[in-house]
């Protein structure tokens, strides 16, 4: 006996100590792991700092009777741990020690449910590792202690169940002697009605629990429905619709349909075999407790169907309690079979082995999954994520409003403590004061919504300032529709931050700059090429139509153009209508680029910096494209972007070394290393002055063919920097890798003028044949310029990626190579649909 006892403390040890130290890897690297944790930990903090004032006095939102009230004593224990330890360790432990409670717990509710110690032990292992109990009990929310509390009711429930008249025989229950169900031992019933009050205040997971308990009324009434199945039918019906009440008033987080593969990830692959298994053994049992196990997983699994939350984990219990039982008769099966009793490998005996080995598989594969989940089932915030977080932090007031994806406002507001406009509304109104109705929350909801994919200026400016938002987080994909369309090109936005992951703009009622959504018409040889131009004109500025996004940053600045804030290309547009203005004495579009002007120094980031790609990033490449048109206008505005502009290109700038971006903390650089050869090479070639060493090493790492890389298109981005340098500076050895990487260009183009390649990975545009032209005419090969001219009055302009910056560029070429005449009359040309 003192063996068995020793032993069973020895197990139960080890599933204690594994149920904790799988939980503990989400938090592996000491940052909060999921959504979720990062709102509670926010809280929390926030009684730190103001005190247990701010806590709502408003009873219904307190016990979470409302729908987007949140009960505040974990939040309360937790900032009294906090207190005591003076440690953030605190968030990162709770949660895994409420979680091994939970199963010592379901232990002792086993045990008392089979009254069999493997049972109880085989249990406890399987639901300590289901997924879905793994991940709510590693990080910091208040369902783990929620949880604890559900399996405290349910020892209590069991317990008191043990008391009544007639147990364990369900059949003793029938008609009158139903009320044998209320003759129990009311000492349990007093202490699950404590930990039930607790949990009132605790967690909303009491929704579930009062459904399960429904359910065990509905398990003792079944024998009654073999004698009057008209009335307890009935009694059934109305049953359910309290069942369904319940599901009606938790609607709030009752609405998200899953999958059926949502099944093993979630609930645990030998969970749900064994757990199916073992109902199907107590099928025929007489025990009423066995019978609810039945009832309550089979119910939740259903309702589970279509919300995750019946499943996730409440469901898991019952099957667990069911699998253990079924895992039990498995291991004894196999320890009892003849097949294993005589089974040799290479004439060694391997029986001792076989069974264990089996049994020691079953039980790796609910620790390998639920450490899996422990693994990869959290978020954590990219390192750009966090350059963001340190820059509101260090930039914004403590009191700004953030408008935001709601996948996006969880790690914003842990990380920053700032306040999200929609998660205010669903999580801290209930927690603070009293909490919204469901339509207050649908109304700001659908009002954020609006917002995102809204295309209208108007509208975005009014449902802002309804809201009071002052600042907008937007990710990548955020940039693609609605308001991310806006924020690039509207003066309302002011760039603040961006990371080439996600992007911060701040939002000003009264910009100061004003524009119109009126175009330019001009008359004569130019009014072609102003035509073209003036299809881009959104209001605001100049911006690329449709397009599409690449992974990799080098193609996306190469190939991309869905980003609207197009500021090189709105630098080139100021120049061009300043000169033309200038040169024919017409106002408007002298008057439209001075607007320019304003409105990129406007949209200059505070370094001076001007963003591009998709998303947008501080890329010095782009940077330096903007500025460099400008320097050729004479205005101080102009030259006040230009300063600001060399100034950032300066700072990116450490020998023969050009950062690609800012590199911030915790940030990887990132891109290709051609986008790192070309920002060397087009840097130095816009802005030469004491650059040569920066050339040079570009041109030592040419190959002997005179190329860098097998794709034409990379090759031509690189000799363009090396052709605009040898026109500022007339140095040979520049121009002698210029001739060089020209004959391999020239080699790797077909007779009609296109280059190989073109339109198999990605469809060459017209700019990159521009600047082929402009290589060609620097390294003097005629024969090729007039090729390449040739194909691109050929093709057109029509179906190119990038139309509006490849029109600028051969126009900005043209100039170059045959003067200002005869560019204007080619850009017309091609312009000419």
């Amino acid at each position: 006996m003192i063996d068995k006892i020793h032993r069973r403390r020895v197990y139960l040890t080890v599933i204690a100590i594994m149920t904790f130290i799988v939980r503990l890897i989400p938090s592996r690297n000491f940052t909060l792991a999921g959504n979720d944790a990062y709102i509670h930990h926010d809280i929390v903090m926030r009684i730190a700092r103001e005190g247990l004032g701010i806590i709502g006095h408003d009873i219904p939102s307190l016990m979470g009777l409302k729908a987007y009230a949140y009960p505040p004593l974990f939040h309360v224990m937790g900032y009294g741990l906090y207190l005591l330890f003076r440690s953030e360790l605190v968030f990162f432990f709770i949660s895994p020690l409420l979680g091994t409670a939970t199963v010592l717990v379901i232990y002792k509710v086993a045990r008392e449910t089979f009254e069999r110690e493997d049972v109880a032990l085989l249990s406890a292992f399987l639901f300590s590792m289901v997924p879905s109990f793994v991940a709510r009990t590693s990080v910091f929310i208040p369902e783990s202690m929620g949880l604890l509390l559900t399996s405290g009711i349910l020892y209590m429930l069991v317990k008191y169940l043990k008391t009544t008249p007639g147990y364990p025989d369900i059949d003793k229950f029938e008609l009158k002697a139903f009320s044998n169900l209320f003759r129990g031992d009311l000492r349990y019933i007093l202490g699950g009605l404590a930990l039930f009050v607790i949990y009132l205040f605790t967690h909303r997971g009491w929704v579930f629990l009062l459904i399960a308990l429904l359910l065990l009324a509905v398990t003792f009434l079944t024998p009654s429905f073999r004698k009057r199945p008209l009335e307890f039918g009935l009694i059934f019906l109305l049953i359910g619709a309290g069942i369904i009440e319940f599901i009606t008033f938790a609607a709030r987080f009752q609405s998200v349909p899953v999958t059926i593969l949502g099944f093993p990830k979630w609930m645990g692959v030998l969970q749900l075999i064994l757990g199916i298994y073992g109902a199907s053994l107590l099928l025929r049992s007489k025990n009423p407790i066995h019978r609810f196990l039945i009832i309550w997983a089979t119910a939740f699994m259903i309702i589970g169907t279509y919300s995750f939350r019946f499943r996730d984990p409440y469901a898991a219990i019952p099957l667990s309690l069911m699998g253990g039982y079924a895992f039990s008769e498995v291991k004894g099966r196999l320890y009892a079979s003849k097949r294993f009793n005589s089974y040799s490998i290479m004439k060694r005996d391997v029986k001792p082995f076989l069974r264990t080995g089996i049994f020691a598989l079953l039980v790796l594969m609910p620790l390998a999954q639920g450490a899996a989940i422990a693994y990869t089932g959290v978020t954590t915030p990219s390192p750009q994520q966090n350059a963001a977080f340190r820059w509101i932090n260090d930039n914004t007031p403590q009191d700004a409003v953030f408008l935001s994806a709601i996948e996006d406002s969880y790690s914003l507001i842990g990380n920053t403590h700032r306040r999200d406009v929609l998660l205010w509304k669903t999580v801290y109104e209930g927690f603070m004061g009293s909490a919204p109705s469901l339509k207050e929350n649908t109304v700001t909801r659908d009002e954020v919504s609006a917002i995102f994919q809204s295309s209208i200026p108007s509208e975005t400016s009014y449902l802002l300032e309804r809201n009071n938002i002052s600042y907008i987080y937007i990710s990548k994909s955020m940039h693609m529709k609605g308001i991310g369309l806006q924020l690039p090109v509207d003066p309302h936005f002011k760039t603040c931050f961006v990371s080439g992951d996600v992007s911060v703009y701040r939002y000003i009622k009264n910009p100061g700059i004003q524009s119109n959504y009126s175009s330019i018409t001009v008359n004569g040889e130019d009014g072609k090429v102003v035509e073209f131009i003036e299809k881009f004109w959104n209001g605001y500025s100049y911006s690329e139509v449709g397009g599409t996004s690449y992974n990799d940053p080098a193609e996306d600045l190469e190939f991309g153009n869905l980003f609207k804030g197009s500021y090189e290309s709105n630098a080139m547009i100021a120049a061009l209508y300043i000169d033309m203005g200038s040169r024919t004495g017409n106002g408007a579009l002298t008057s439209r680029g001075e607007y320019l002007i304003k409105w990129l120094r406007y949209k200059q980031m505070d370094n001076g910096s001007f963003p591009g790609g998709m998303p947008p990033a501080e890329y010095t490449l782009t940077t330096m494209q903007t500025v460099y048109p400008l320097m050729a206008i004479r205005s101080s505005e102009s030259q006040e972007i230009v300063d600001r502009g060399l100034n950032f290109v300066d700072s990116q700038i450490n020998g023969d070394e050009i950062n690609i971006e800012p590199l911030r903390k915790s940030q990887v650089p990132f891109g290709s290393e051609y986008l790192k050869i070309k920002t060397k090479s087009q840097v130095a070639g816009m802005y030469p002055s004491n650059k040569s060493g920066i050339l040079y090493s570009v041109i030592e790492e040419q190959g002997a063919d005179g190329s860098w890389s097998s794709r034409a298109y990379e090759n031509i981005g690189i000799l363009k920097g090396l052709a605009l340098y040898y026109l500022s500076t007339n140095d040979t050895r520049v121009l002698d890798s210029i001739k060089r990487g020209s004959e391999w260009l020239n080699s790797h183009q077909r007779p009609d003028g296109s280059f190989q390649g073109d339109g198999d990975e990605n469809v060459y545009c017209l700019a990159h044949y521009s600047d082929a032209a402009l290589i060609y005419s620097v390294a003097g090969d005629k024969t090729s310029l007039e090729k390449t001219v040739g194909y691109i009055e050929k093709r057109g302009i029509g179906k190119d990626p990038t139309p509006l910056k490849s029109f600028l560029t051969f126009l900005w070429n043209m100039k170059i190579i045959y003067g200002e005449d005869k560019a204007m009359k080619l850009a017309s040309e091609i312009a000419d649909p």
